[in-house]
């Protein structure tokens, strides 16, 4: 085998530590989030767009993964609730939960600033009485 003995060990440790990092992001943009290898832009510029805003939202799920504060842990929690997705046991998010929670969190705030409350109760009842269940 053959390697440099120049190199610590320690930025060999580095080097894999953001080699993991960008598998992480290429696994969000490919199988745990955006699909990327569905996706059906017919121009460079289109690609280059969604690419854009994909890697924006990825970049914000690290930084909110990796932010060491109490109300960033309570906003991860939230999120993974949200996201209606199951972490192992002794974790508290992963990557794609995140993601699919801050799809959902920011759906729900979409929702709330085009309908009034009433009108969700009223749309609530509506499929309650529809389905025959309360949910």
């Amino acid at each position: 085998m053959n390697y440099r003995e120049d190199v610590d060990i320690t930025r060999i440790g580095l080097w894999y530590y953001y080699r993991w990092n960008i598998e992480t992001y290429f696994k969000l943009l490919k199988s745990s989030g955006f699909n990327l290898e569905k996706w059906q832009q017919e121009s460079a510029q289109a690609i280059f767009k969604r690419l854009f805003v994909a890697s924006y939202a990825c970049l914000l799920v690290w930084e909110i993964e990796h932010t060491n504060s109490k109300n960033m842990l309570a906003i991860r929690k939230f999120l993974v609730r949200l996201s209606g997705r199951l972490v192992a046991r002794k974790k508290i998010s992963t990557s794609p939960a995140l993601l699919a929670g801050l799809w959902n969190f920011f759906s729900a705030m979409d929702m709330l600033e085009l309908y009034d409350i009433e009108e969700l109760h009223s749309i609530k009842k509506e499929l309650n009485d529809f389905m025959q269940m309360e949910f």
